[in-house]
């Protein structure tokens, strides 16, 4: 059995093991396990943090937009005439939403 434990890496071995795969990998090496803020870091990004860095998304007009400044085009949109179709198709079909429960 000692011949076995001979053969073993050493501690110091196992752990230079460890930083290279960590490098490899693109890893945070973090051997003392120490409180760091790459968890914080990778996290999503939410709030005004969000709205800074992708911007206001309320600068692009909408089709309910183009819709209500000209009211006397009388403008279809495709996406929503497509759904109700979609929506009506399923109801035929009895795919359809149940009704309402009547008190």
């Amino acid at each position: 059995m000692s011949g076995v434990l001979k053969r073993l890496p050493s501690k110091e071995r196992l752990l230079q093991a460890k930083k290279l795969t960590h490098q490899i990998f693109d890893e945070l090496w973090n051997p003392t396990s120490k409180r760091n803020p790459a968890k914080i870091l990778k996290a999503p990004l939410i709030g005004p943090e969000l709205v800074k860095y992708y911007g206001d998304n309320l600068a692009v007009p909408t089709f309910k937009d183009f819709k209500k400044w000209f009211p006397e085009l009388k403008l279809v949109d495709p996406r929503e005439e497509h759904r109700q179709f979609m929506v009506q198709d399923r109801k035929r079909r009895n795919k359809g939403a149940p009704k309402k429960k009547k008190q």
